[in-house]
């Protein structure tokens, strides 16, 4: 039996039809398969993160072909060795949905607060657009948080208002 060695394959390019079939295929052709992934289109460049398994040769054939897919698809690719997923702790997960009017930080302040607590962000999302009838821009945010054991559910709640109404962002905690 073969053991499995983890990669991620990150690539960003400029967004087109066809881009996620040229990587994936890339991967699949070399023996790897992708085990999760994440991909956006952020204002027309596509960014792919792919989490890929295989052999020590299909990782290696992963790593040496990087110029070939850099070329073919139009990327700029890169390999970074992943651990193996690790094993599951006790943790609630949680989602986090705030939005405020836009100003420098919300995102940086919100996660200094969630890493304070020994919260996990699984997966995180921002976007910018216009209010409604004042065109004021407005930054909404929605997260995946496991929540330790360690850490009380109130304290995080607590915590999470105080800074929010500090900083004059509504927000909804809600468990998954």
């Amino acid at each position: 039996m073969t053991s499995l060695t983890y990669v991620v394959l990150t690539a960003v390019g400029p967004d087109r039809p066809g881009l996620v079939d040229a990587v994936t295929s890339y991967v699949l052709e070399r023996g790897g398969n992708l085990e999760d992934s994440r991909m956006v289109n952020l204002h027309g460049q596509f960014a792919m993160m792919l989490l890929v398994a295989g052999s020590a040769e299909c990782l290696a054939a992963l790593r040496d072909g990087l110029p070939a897919l850099q070329e073919t698809a139009g990327v700029l690719a890169q390999l970074q060795p992943a651990a193996p997923p690790p094993p599951a702790v006790a943790a609630l997960p949680c989602r986090i949905t705030a939005w405020a009017m836009d100003h420098p930080g919300l995102m940086n302040s919100v996660s200094h607060l969630l890493a304070g607590l020994d919260v996990n962000i699984e997966s995180a999302e921002t976007s910018l657009s216009s209010a409604p009838h004042t065109g004021t821009p407005l930054f909404t945010m929605q997260m995946v948080v496991s929540v330790p054991g360690t850490t009380p559910v109130a304290e995080l709640r607590e915590q999470l208002g105080r800074l929010c109404d500090d900083l004059n962002i509504d927000w909804n905690l809600s468990a998954l």
